[in-house]
């Protein structure tokens, strides 16, 4: 384990000794690996305190800005998620942000705020610095849920590795490395899927649930988003786009629109894939998934200040309309292609 490591591990666990009411939160659009961190920290918390202060126990909570989208309800533990207008006025000494900056879990931001001490786990390449009194950032990391493997590792830590730890950090695993597709997976990744694996955990059922099982509604929005697929550059940038009316007209919730861009991101040629989410009149979001030498993270950042994430994958959301934002980020990209040739 790198020494880095090994020194924020030994001082996350003289926080949490001392620490009576914690607050987890993440992500406020929750994803896999966000939300499989959270629930498998708060159950190696939950252990830890059982163990090593058994007479003082810590409250522990679990806050998105965002509900769970329906394909994470078989996680362990997931009902434990409470929205932020249930604790508004609540105060936490400590307070974790798994897989995010301080700058992007929503309505739990003034919640974070009171808390005494911040904590930020976090992987992402392109993040701004935020309010945090302690990070543990690792660029290099396939995945929030790999870092907190390294629990397990550290003999200050007094847990052990339960099939529902394991199956939320599997969650994790594989929304991040695409059931290791990507080339973010690193021998390590694979040595820690084979230790969830062995606590006897489905893991095929898990990457059915997470990654593959959709509603009709949700198969019929891919069908309509595909039917807007088009290419510039000679095919090296594709992009589609999804409208209220279009979500509307197939009966889809906004969240199933997730995996669509990796649907059309392998097409021939593709260097860069760019999926447009209608959010409002005036917002858009915008999705960044790259084959090619171009660092999407970066890109994201440079279209908004609050943009970033992965080399190869990555987002923002900006403040105008779906055919400004469809402009504005087809010509950057065409720029960016004219440039390399």
């Amino acid at each position: 384990m790198m020494l880095q490591r090994e020194q924020l591990l030994t001082q996350l666990r003289e926080i949490i000794d001392q620490a009576d009411s914690i607050l987890i939160s993440g992500q406020d659009n929750p994803d896999g690996d966000s939300l499989g961190s959270e629930l498998a920290l708060f159950e190696i918390l939950t252990q830890h305190r059982q163990r090593v202060t058994p007479a003082r126990a810590s409250e522990l909570v679990i806050c998105n800005d965002a509900p769970p989208p329906a394909q994470y309800s078989g996680l362990p533990h997931i009902a434990q998620i409470v929205a932020a207008p249930m604790i508004c006025d609540r105060r936490f000494e400590v307070g974790f942000v798994l897989d995010a900056g301080t700058d992007r879990i929503g309505q739990v931001l003034p919640i974070l705020q009171r808390c005494r001490q911040i904590i930020t786990i976090d992987h992402h390449q392109s993040r701004a610095s935020g309010i945090e009194h302690l990070a543990w950032i690792e660029p290099t990391i396939s995945s929030v849920a790999e870092m907190i493997a390294g629990f397990f590792e550290h003999p200050a830590w007094q847990v052990t590795l339960t099939p529902t730890i394991a199956a939320n950090l599997y969650a994790g695993l594989i929304y991040d490395t695409g059931v290791f597709r990507y080339p973010n997976t690193t021998p390590r990744t694979l040595q820690i899927a084979a230790q969830l694996i062995a606590t006897g955990i489905d893991f095929a059922v898990i990457v059915e649930k997470v990654l593959l099982e959709k509603s009709f509604a949700a198969m019929r929005l891919l069908s309509a988003t595909l039917g807007t697929l088009q290419t510039a550059t000679q095919g090296q940038i594709i992009w589609a786009h999804i409208t209220l009316a279009m979500l509307a007209q197939t009966q889809a919730r906004a969240d199933e629109d997730e995996g669509i861009i990796s649907q059309y991101a392998f097409t021939t040629s593709t260097k860069v894939a760019v999926l447009f989410k209608e959010r409002g009149p005036h917002e858009t979001k915008v999705s960044f998934r790259a084959r090619g030498a171009l660092d999407v993270g970066a890109f994201a950042r440079q279209m908004s200040p609050k943009g970033g994430g992965h080399h190869r994958a990555a987002g923002c959301t900006l403040p105008l309309a779906l055919p400004d934002a469809e402009n504005m980020v087809i010509a950057a990209l065409n720029q960016i292609f004219a440039a390399i040739e």
